[in-house]
């Protein structure tokens, strides 16, 4: 995933969305399932969801792309990340700088104060948050999207395949003979 977007190249809703699954993996390596998704849509005090499991479902797997913004907003509540991460569009891709955009007022500071600078001095800027990071012990590499925490991704048993006529009919068979 750090490699597309390092290539400049845009993530689909889909893969956004299958990296924040993985980013929220429980301990055993399952990530939440479409209808974990849709019931964490639910808003305080309502019954439903706002999304139903078929919709989270088909932005997951990629046969709907083009989500309404009450979608979005849904999908963000509930997977507790910034909107914008989940637009079309590779500006919108770098969930880090989003998310301490969303959560820090300070940062949202230091960006309105960079209005109107020249480009050398915003390269002073981050010269000297390198230095600052570097000196509380932090990388000076801040991956765009965080890595998924260590484990290994667990497969979720979907629904059983349904049997052709001529496999229930053998199944029936063989269950009446006892095999």
């Amino acid at each position: 995933m750090a490699d597309l977007h390092n290539r400049n190249e845009q993530l689909s809703i889909r893969a956004k969305l299958l990296v924040l699954l993985r980013l929220r993996r429980d301990p055993d390596g399952f990530t939440p399932s479409a209808r974990d998704v849709s019931v964490a849509t639910t808003l305080e005090g309502q019954r439903k969801p706002r999304l139903s499991h078929a919709q989270v479902n088909s932005l997951m797997n990629g046969t709907s792309s083009n989500p309404t913004s009450s979608t979005v907003a849904a999908l963000a509540q509930a997977l507790d990340v910034p909107a914008a991460f989940l637009l079309p569009g590779a500006e919108w891709d770098d969930l880090a700088a989003l998310t301490v955009y969303r959560e820090r007022p300070e940062a949202r500071e230091v960006l309105r104060l960079m209005q109107g600078l020249e480009v050398q001095d915003i390269l002073e800027i981050c010269t000297m948050l390198r230095e600052k990071r570097r000196r509380a012990g932090l990388s000076d590499d801040v991956p765009a999207i965080p890595p998924p925490p260590p484990g290994v991704d667990q497969p979720r048993d979907g629904r059983p395949r349904r049997l052709s006529l001529e496999e229930a009919a053998e199944r029936a068979a063989d269950y009446l003979e006892g095999r």
